[in-house]
């Protein structure tokens, strides 16, 4: 029995140097991609926070789409935001509501040739 034992504990000797070189490459990877990625989804957050900031009961009645617009523009250079709003927001109204739909989308460079794509959508509707 004690060699039983003795024979087993020779076979288990942990990760070999690839074994470790592969943990370590793609943690390496996964850590490069979070950095490049999270200031993105970090930018989305302010692009909420300035729609929340919208007057909700003005929006519908006393706010034309250009003041909405310039509402987000003034917003966005406080917060240092580079995408242009034209480019980004669409505001249709109709006689009971005002939606705003902002849509957008980032391209990232990951590696050699490899990018990544990230699309961020919000829409608000205003009675």
């Amino acid at each position: 029995m004690q060699k039983h034992r003795q024979n087993l504990s020779t076979y288990q000797t942990g990760l070999t140097k690839w074994g470790w070189m592969m943990a370590i490459v793609g943690f390496v990877f996964v850590a490069t991609a979070a950095m490049r990625m999270i200031p993105h989804y970090m930018d989305y957050q302010v692009v909420q926070s300035v729609a929340d900031r919208l007057p909700k009961k003005t929006v519908h009645n006393d706010m034309s789409k250009n003041e909405i617009m310039e509402h987000f523009r003034k917003q966005f250079r406080v917060e240092n935001f580079t995408i242009p709003v034209k480019d980004m927001m669409t505001i249709s109204r109709d006689q009971y509501e005002t939606v705003v739909e902002i849509n957008y989308e980032v391209r990232e460079h990951l590696f050699h040739n490899i990018d990544v794509v990230l699309v961020f959508s919000d829409r608000r509707v205003f009675e």
